[in-house]
């Protein structure tokens, strides 16, 4: 058997199902809720989960399927954070948007995605990864407000 030297994945998110959230619009708010959307986002997952696997790709990801934004869902369980308070920012020279505002020390509430990324392990044999948003990029989707500092702030 010829040794595989290089394996493949994706990068990026996957289009959510429209009966989940509008696939095009980011933030897109969820269509279900409470049990239906545990339940929603669990069945989007094994619906990626197969498109990669039937396309051969070797290391396979959840799409982010469990996720409404790859940066603020992360966001959303730290403390310091204010989601009421928006403020608009240039994200990477690019676009503007309303984001969150740091009002306080951050830190993190709880484990973020420990559940989505084990119910990911059960739902294959292949290879995984669980892509986590880095500090530059969670700085770059804040207004801080409380350290004046990118690098405190990361």
């Amino acid at each position: 058997m010829k040794q595989q030297l290089i394996k493949t994945t994706i990068v990026g998110s996957l289009p959510k199902p429209a009966w989940l959230a509008e696939p095009t619009k980011l933030w897109s708010p969820w269509k279900l809720e409470g049990q239906a959307l545990i339940e929603g986002k669990q069945d989007a997952v094994k619906l990626v989960l197969r498109d990669q696997e039937q396309a051969g790709i070797d290391i396979v990801c959840d799409g982010e399927q469990t996720r409404q934004h790859f940066v603020t869902t992360f966001i959303e369980n730290l403390n310091g954070v204010d989601f009421q308070r928006r403020e608009k920012v240039r994200i990477r020279n690019r676009y503007e948007v309303d984001v969150p505002v740091v009002v306080g020390p951050v830190s993190r509430k709880q484990s973020v995605y420990v559940d989505d990324a084990r119910f990911l392990r059960n739902e294959t044999t292949h290879q995984i990864k669980f892509t986590l948003p880095g500090p530059m990029t969670m700085v770059d989707t804040l207004y801080d407000d409380y350290y004046h500092s990118r690098e405190k702030l990361a």
